[in-house]
């Protein structure tokens, strides 16, 4: 039902997703920096899932302090419930900029981006009501920024429900291989004869059912699982450049050595295997834990 709801949002989501991407592709390096910091690649998850917390947190109690002033006349709290309410908006507003950094590398034409921008515009909305009931507090307005907060609080938990529909149905912003880390040994095993692993080139093989990205310098080989962790794309078709691996399709960078992230948008270490050249073969062992 919920995807049906979001279909006719799609044109308005693809143009969210463009121009979050025009921007920060614009700003270069800085703005590649900037997009780690905001997927919270530094975090080890997603930053957005953090400060979502904090909103809902700090509006829940500042709805409950406006309530035991409007329902059971305690004095006093006027102060208190406005700076919760204010860290609702800052928290909200700092939410609605890494939901836009996330939500730039989400499909287009896809349930997932409909369902993800439906999140975002009713967020976006219940975010606008917490800034406004902040505002007339600071103007003595007590009984007009309770209406103000109580609209926004109804608004952002329907929009917190479908942040939670996108995540648990669609898989967004999960680390995709958490529920398959792929083939396990104990020993080495054969994966690939060594003569058909290129210098430096990217070259996918198969480890079991798993299919596994090699890239050979002189005798040393690196592997990992050739599934992106952002959002399942396939490494060995990527660009390798000092050390890493870029994914063709996000721009996730990992660091061939361990998996792990260089850039985002993933924020999950990339499952990686030891490696050797013994005698004709390129043999695995691991994944390492």
């Amino acid at each position: 039902m919920l995807e049906r709801t979001a279909r006719p949002l799609r044109g308005l989501s693809n143009g969210i997703a463009g121009v979050m991407r025009a921007i920060f592709g614009a700003l270069g390096a800085p703005g590649r920096f900037l997009a780690d910091l905001l997927n919270g690649v530094w975090l080890g998850h997603s930053l957005h899932a953090v400060l979502v917390d904090v909103v809902v947190g700090a509006a829940t109690a500042a709805l409950l302090l406006d309530l035991l002033r409007v329902l059971f006349g305690v004095e006093g709290l006027e102060t208190a419930t406005t700076w919760v309410v204010g860290l609702s908006w800052l928290a909200g507003a700092g939410s609605i900029l890494t939901g836009l950094t996330d939500f730039k590398d989400t499909a287009p034409d896809s349930p997932t981006r409909d369902v993800a921008g439906l999140h975002g515009v009713l967020n976006i909305v219940g975010v606008g009501g917490f800034a406004f009931s902040t505002m007339a507090r600071l103007n003595g307005k007590h009984d007009v920024a309770f209406w103000g907060l109580l609209v926004g609080y109804a608004i952002i938990s329907v929009g917190a429900y479908i942040g939670g529909h996108v995540v648990y149905k669609h898989g967004y912003s999960v680390n995709v291989n958490a529920f398959s880390r792929g083939k396990r040994a104990a020993a080495f095993a054969p994966v690939l004869p060594a003569a058909d692993l290129p210098e430096g080139m990217p070259t996918r093989a198969t480890f079991g059912s798993t299919a596994v990205l090699l890239v050979r310098r002189g005798d040393v080989v690196h592997a990992l699982k050739n599934t992106c962790s952002h959002a399942g794309g396939p490494l060995a078709e990527g660009r390798l450049d000092d050390g890493t691996i870029e994914c063709p399709w996000h721009g996730s960078v990992f660091r061939l050595e361990d998996g792990s992230v260089v850039h985002g948008p993933a924020t999950s270490r990339q499952v990686s295997y030891r490696a050797r050249i013994n005698g004709d073969q390129v043999e695995l062992q691991g994944p390492h834990d």
